[in-house]
């Protein structure tokens, strides 16, 4: 059954939620959520955010985006990292033994048996034994997904790639020389692969530290997967606490959220605050003078005295209360939204 409200929609299992809201131009506040890429809520969704869903899928961070000259926040949150290793030899292994100490789950591809035992041992907590292509089959991929190809061949190599670079990936590397990569990509490219695809492929695999054991390549491999992934950030999404808030609603409340930050500021982008009508908050947007001013904002607005949707700067000059700001040398913008009491799935 579909999610009637935004409530419903947030209550499905953890996933790769995307939430794009309109800050500025056509229809500002505007909202469409995302679940694995895939249009969630509202079932009518405004045009301007459904008629630029190809250039939403392609978002692989939280941050204000530009969209076809349409200023969105868009927030990603939810996502857990999944690394995907093809091929169970040493450096495969090492590889599924190294992302266990650093608490990434790992499916692990292997079409010879005795293989695929060796990385049940090291740690996969999922294995599939199978040719590559039927395995990587019942493999979605997706925003948050690592695919490393360390197999013990030219052929299963191309069979793999061939295969991944068809789905969406945070990340795709494979191991070899660079003569061996450049003759992979061109391969893959005379095959009718994306050519852009083949050519962010991370071939040679891993930072360059010089290694050369299984266990120095598979540290290289994890290096250079971690430095992606910190590069992409994600929020910390709804809270429960909010999320039980929200639920609760009897009458209009205001969510705070930062959209952009720069300098020091207490809190990162996507941190929120509900501000509810008897004055209370759960949540924060960093305490101080900041949040004060938000509060006051929100206050106007239950009050009917400023739009339901209002992206605020709050900016430093060195002067008044603004002093207070300037001590820590930081500003930020923060999206303002009413929210009105949902109705349940069932009344609806």
């Amino acid at each position: 059954m579909e999610p009637r409200t935004f409530l419903d929609a947030l209550h499905h299992a953890a996933d790769d939620y995307l939430l794009a809201t309109v800050l500025e131009g056509e229809a500002p506040g505007a909202q469409l959520l995302l679940r694995g890429g895939v249009p969630l809520w509202p079932e009518h969704p405004a045009p301007c955010l459904s008629g630029r869903l190809p250039a939403l899928r392609q978002i692989t961070s939280s941050g204000v985006q530009e969209l076809e000259g349409l200023r969105v926040f868009a927030e990603r949150f939810g996502a857990a990292p999944r690394l995907v290793v093809c091929g169970g030899g040493h450096v495969g292994a090492s590889v599924v033994q190294l992302a266990r100490l650093l608490g990434l789950p790992v499916c692990a591809l292997e079409d010879r048996p005795d293989f695929a035992d060796d990385l049940r041992d090291a740690g996969a907590e999922e294995v599939l034994c199978a040719p590559f292509s039927e395995s990587l089959a019942k493999i979605s991929g997706g925003a948050e997904c690592y695919f490393v190809v360390v197999t013990r061949a030219h052929n299963c190599d191309l069979e793999c790639l061939t295969a991944i670079l068809q789905k969406p990936a945070a990340y795709v590397g494979m191991m070899g020389s660079r003569g061996r990569a450049a003759l992979v990509r061109r391969q893959l490219t005379e095959a009718g692969l994306d050519p852009a695809r083949v050519e962010a492929l991370h071939a040679p695999i891993g930072l360059a530290i010089g290694a050369k054991t299984a266990e120095e390549i598979a540290l290289s491999i994890l290096a250079e997967i971690i430095q992606i992934k910190s590069a992409r950030p994600l929020t910390e999404g709804f809270s429960p606490a909010i999320l039980a808030a929200l639920g609760a609603l009897d009458t209009p409340a205001v969510l705070a959220t930062i959209v952009s930050r720069h300098g020091s500021t207490p809190r990162e982008v996507g941190s929120k605050m509900l501000l509810l009508p008897d004055g209370r908050t759960v949540g924060s947007v960093g305490g101080g003078i900041m949040e004060y001013r938000v509060q006051q904002l929100a206050a106007k607005m239950l009050a009917g005295e400023e739009p339901p949707t209002k992206l605020a700067a709050f900016t430093t000059d060195g002067t008044g209360e603004d002093a207070a700001i300037a001590a820590c040398g930081g500003s930020m913008n923060v999206l303002l939204q009413r929210m009105e009491p949902e109705k349940n799935s069932d009344e609806a």
